[in-house]
């Protein structure tokens, strides 16, 4: 596993359309997992949702937090790192504009609809990364 630069999240995972797995802690102590859209921006994890959502509370509370992006089928390879999470009201439905933009494309389609419904009501999750690290098993999987 190598550790990267949070400069080079940009180059390892920008163009997947696969979401990022965030790992936080409830209130209770216990850790929850919570799979969303995700975009880079300048060394920065964006990601959107309702304000109403419970991730926002205990992101708040507790802004520490984890995550991984990762493909789902050998050979496996990926980034996962630390960071710590801040809640953004104003940049909700723009974060959220551009998601659509990256996992739906500029088709229209009922999906893309609803999530615009509910624009005005999401916040966006800037996540700060404070440790990088970059997964390949291509090597010792090239026989699966």
């Amino acid at each position: 596993m190598l550790q990267m630069d949070k400069n080079n999240l940009e180059d390892k995972a920008s163009d997947t359309k696969i979401p990022i797995r965030l790992s936080f802690l409830k209130t209770s102590g216990v850790p929850g997992i919570l799979s969303l859209w995700y975009l880079n921006i300048n060394g920065k994890i964006y990601c959107a949702t309702q304000k109403s959502a419970k991730i926002v509370s205990y992101l708040q509370k507790n802004p520490e937090c984890a995550f991984e992006i990762s493909c789902e089928k050998p050979p496996y390879k990926g980034t996962r790192g630390e960071g710590k999470a801040k809640i953004l009201e104003d940049m909700g439905e723009n974060v959220l504009n551009q998601l659509i933009e990256k996992y739906l494309g500029k088709k229209e389609s009922t999906l893309s609809e609803f999530l615009k419904s509910k624009a005005r009501s999401e916040v966006a999750i800037e996540i700060t990364p404070n440790k990088i690290f970059y997964f390949d098993y291509s090597r010792r999987m090239r026989d699966i």
